[in-house]
């Protein structure tokens, strides 16, 4: 009895001890490449971007004006303003808080839209803006492209040496990314920091030096402190 007890104990630990590994398998592989890196980096948001490119056959005009619209871009708080010739339209918005634009560009039959969205923000909200973006071209987009920015602040910290020294937050950066298997990794020196582009296969992609890539981020000293600029495919933000 005492030894089916045991064994039957055994057999109920494991199952506990596998279950819990499967959720943080889950957890670890739901968790985004830029929450964890903002995480392990102990950085905090203060601004992000989505860039968005794609072509449809619609009117100019109509569909950058539609897009202000399901964007809720022309609510009492935004400042609108518009440039309208032959080749282009495009409607200007700001904010408080955000800054951008919708464009249009005219090419042969069809029309080369731009939505780029800029925030300011101490939360990380490029996954609920993408999917907002996203939702709003619909089946209206053709060749839909993404392109993501995000600047974090990276938290000082006189107890903790390693965390104030650019290059031993490169590596941290670089280890979080050799984790979730990414290739190609490669490292630039900066006047103020560090610049890595990287292939992890989930991002809109592009070729480098013959090389595909697909996230860019820099670690770069300020005045104002050390940064986080993360970029997908690489960084659409000036640093």
């Amino acid at each position: 009895m005492r030894k089916k007890g045991i064994t039957l104990l055994c057999i109920v630990l494991s199952m506990i001890i596998l279950q819990i590994n499967v959720r943080l398998t889950n957890a670890h592989e739901n968790l985004n490449l830029f929450d964890e890196i903002l995480i392990q980096t102990k950085s905090k948001t203060v601004e992000y971007g989505l860039k968005t490119c794609f072509e449809t056959q619609e009117d100019p005009k109509e569909i950058c004006n539609y897009l202000i619209s399901a964007l809720n871009l022309n609510n009492k708080k935004i400042i609108l303003s518009t440039s309208d010739n032959k080749d282009s339209y495009c409607v200007y918005f700001s904010s408080e808080s955000s800054n951008g634009y919708v464009e249009a560009l005219k090419f042969k039959n069809k029309s080369l839209i731009t939505i780029n969205i800029s925030n300011v923000s101490s939360e990380n909200g490029l996954v609920s803006l993408k999917n907002k973006v996203g939702d709003s071209i619909g089946y209206r987009g053709k060749n839909v492209k993404y392109f993501q920015y995000l600047k974090a602040k990276i938290e000082e910290n006189t107890k903790n040496v390693e965390i104030n020294n650019i290059k031993a937050i490169n590596q941290k950066i670089i280890k979080i990314l050799k984790s979730h298997g990414t290739e190609n990794i490669e490292t630039v020196s900066l006047n103020n920091g560090l610049s890595t582009m990287a292939y992890t296969a989930r991002y809109d992609e592009k070729v480098i030096n013959n090389k595909l890539i697909d996230f860019n981020y820099a670690v770069c000293s300020y005045s104002s402190g050390k940064y986080i600029i993360i970029g997908t495919p690489e960084i659409i933000t000036t640093y």
